[in-house]
């Protein structure tokens, strides 16, 4: 029997003040080209409602939170994956050293395209599911 391992993920903003958004892209469901990538709403699927939200091997979940109340003002964004082994990666914004390393391992250059932190975001989830090694980035 395929491995099955499951992950319960807490869906929920760091800071309650804050505007946040969640998808997971399923596993099979595509994720669109980080080039494509202008908003969440560029992200397939529907938005997640806050509570607990479970993973499985191939699921991309993406989130997003305002830091509008903090001294850097933009968006924070998360990519969180479950390996086909079963083990939980979780990245946050700062995507360049997974988009170097991806680029190393040969991402293909389509993926490479695309500029901001939620793109970078789908370029790790797309790095990710072709089995490329970013924990080490």
């Amino acid at each position: 029997m395929e491995n099955q391992c499951t992950h319960s993920i807490q869906l929920a903003p760091l800071d309650k003040r804050c505007r946040y958004w969640a998808k997971v892209v399923r596993r099979g469901s595509p994720l669109p080209l980080p080039s494509s990538v202008l908003g969440a709403e560029s992200i397939p699927g529907l938005y997640l409602p806050r509570g607990d939200e479970e993973l499985f091997p191939g699921d991309v979940l993406l989130e997003g939170e305002s830091n509008h109340h903090r001294h850097q003002r933009g968006w924070t964004y998360w990519v969180t994956y479950v390996q086909e082994d079963g083990e939980l990666v979780r990245f946050v914004s700062g995507f360049s050293e997974q988009k170097a390393a991806a680029k190393r391992q040969g991402l293909p250059p389509e993926l490479l395209a695309g500029s901001g932190d939620l793109a970078g975001a789908v370029r790790v989830g797309h790095a990710l599911r072709l089995g490329l090694d970013l924990c080490g980035a």
